[in-house]
């Protein structure tokens, strides 16, 4: 016979002692649930026993104290306050005077038809946008409190001549109208020189070398006849600028003038400085040898207009016949504006068989300009006109098959063909006779700072000039 391990002994005793377990439980059910109470109701006294044993609290006990913090008081002086909520915006394009006012926080039914029948403060809104925004306060009923604005300077005032800033002031005055009154102050003007590294763009080198956008503006339109610097610049390249800013109360305010560069472009260097000859308002740039570089011509009247019919022996669309077309044809939908490709005097405005409509421009040099179909006609015979300035809009008058401009070009009387323009009319202004030593008089100090500019390592650095 086998004998059992003593494990398996041990799980027979646990087995046979949890069936005499549970067949007692069986058998006396009452005892059971009379035990379990019991011991609830021991673990109870114990708990009730042990929270007696605690300490006893202190009576809960509430005060109650009244404040006068004057809050009724406090809130009408709020409701009674008159509170001033500032604000500023800039003119925006197609802005009007409503518009502008409500932007600013203005209600006033009163100060808004005040100011809309003010012709500074229309002035201020027809210029758009200023170097400044427009500043206002007003009250909670949306009543002007104050306001102040840059003014735009009158038309025709060069704003590199006369440098002054205009100051639009508004106030409420003691018969309950506004109070609109200008203020003037001149500038001083600060010559700062600056070293461009070009490494992509222009108009971003500039701008990270903190060089006005408008004295690149300047920058381009100087170098337009030789290069259109906006693409023909590649990195490595240089341009180093000596320009004046307008100060107020030693803050710079706007730009003034470009007074000197030099772009330094794949090994060639090219260089400008302003000057203004006696009895020359405008003043032009020239190479500091004295040569004229600025564009007296435009190369077109419609640059970037496509050429429907170039200059040359046709057949005439609407005769038929082989025929000389004296110009070439530039299509432009009817009433686009059609600028002077130079300055002259006109010598005929009005209709003619055949040209419609029709403008004739004698030019300084023997030459002439033809502007033929026009829809419209801005100048009258005799009249001096300036290069770029606008003398009419195309149309289609005349012997037309469709809206376009005729343009014809006459050197010393003989016809050439407009598209080769360029080379006959001269390319710069010259400098006047007499004025060379004037010249480089002037320009000395400007040739310095370029050189200064030029040859610097920092991107931008400040000089007066006394």
């Amino acid at each position: 016979m086998v004998k059992p391990f003593p494990g398996q002994r041990a799980v027979r005793w646990v087995s046979h002692q949890a069936l005499s377990t549970a067949s007692a439980l069986r058998a006396h059910p009452r005892r059971l649930a009379a035990g379990v109470g019991g011991a609830l109701l021991l673990s109870s006294a114990g708990a009730y026993a042990l929270v007696e044993a605690q300490p006893p609290l202190p009576p809960r006990s509430t005060i109650a104290t009244a404040l006068d913090n004057g809050v009724r008081s406090q809130s009408d002086a709020l409701a009674a306050a008159d509170m001033a909520y500032a604000s500023s915006t800039s003119v925006r394009r197609q802005d009007t005077v409503q518009q502008l006012l409500r932007r600013l926080g203005v209600t006033d039914p009163a100060a808004i038809t005040q100011l809309g029948q003010e012709p500074r403060f229309r002035a201020l809104v027809a210029a758009g946008a200023g170097p400044e925004p427009v500043r206002a306060q007003v009250n909670a009923q949306g009543e002007l409190l104050q306001l102040a604005a840059v003014l735009p300077l009158p038309s025709g005032t060069n704003p590199y001549d006369t440098p002054t800033w205009r100051e639009l002031q508004v106030r409420p005055g003691p018969a309950g109208a506004l109070e609109v009154s200008t203020s003037e102050r001149r500038l001083e003007t600060r010559t700062r020189l600056a070293s461009v590294p070009v490494r992509g763009a222009l108009t971003t080198a500039l701008g990270q070398a903190g060089v006005p956008a408008a004295v690149g503006a300047q920058l381009v339109k100087v170098f337009a006849p030789q290069l259109d610097l906006r693409r023909s610049l590649r990195r490595g390249d240089q341009v180093a600028l000596v320009y004046d800013m307008q100060v107020l109360d030693g803050r710079e305010l706007r730009p003034g003038r470009l007074l000197a560069a030099e772009i330094r472009s794949r090994g060639v260097v090219r260089q400008a400085v302003w000057f203004a000859a006696r009895g020359d308002a405008q003043g032009g740039y020239y190479t500091p040898a004295g040569q004229g570089l600025e564009k007296t011509w435009a190369a077109s009247p419609l640059p970037g207009a496509k050429i429907t019919s170039p200059f040359g022996m046709r057949r005439h669309p609407l005769k038929g016949s082989r025929e000389m077309h004296e110009g070439v044809d530039f299509a432009a939908p009817i009433g686009t504006p059609v600028p002077s490709v130079a300055e002259g005097r006109v010598k005929f405005a009005g209709t003619q068989t055949g040209y419609g409509q029709v403008i004739k421009i004698g030019h300084p040099g023997g030459f002439e300009t033809v502007y033929a179909h026009l829809s419209s006609i801005a100048v009258k015979p005799g009249q001096s006109v300036s290069e770029g300035q606008r003398i009419g809009k195309t149309g289609n008058s005349g012997l037309s098959t469709g809206p376009h401009l005729h343009f014809e070009f006459h050197a010393a009387g003989r016809l050439v063909d407009p598209v080769r323009m360029a080379s006959y009319v001269p390319q710069g202004k010259p400098l006047p006779l007499g004025e060379k030593a004037a010249f480089f008089a002037a320009t000395a100090v400007m040739r310095t700072q370029l050189a200064q500019a030029a040859g610097g390592d920092d991107a931008v650095r400040l000089a007066r000039v006394d």
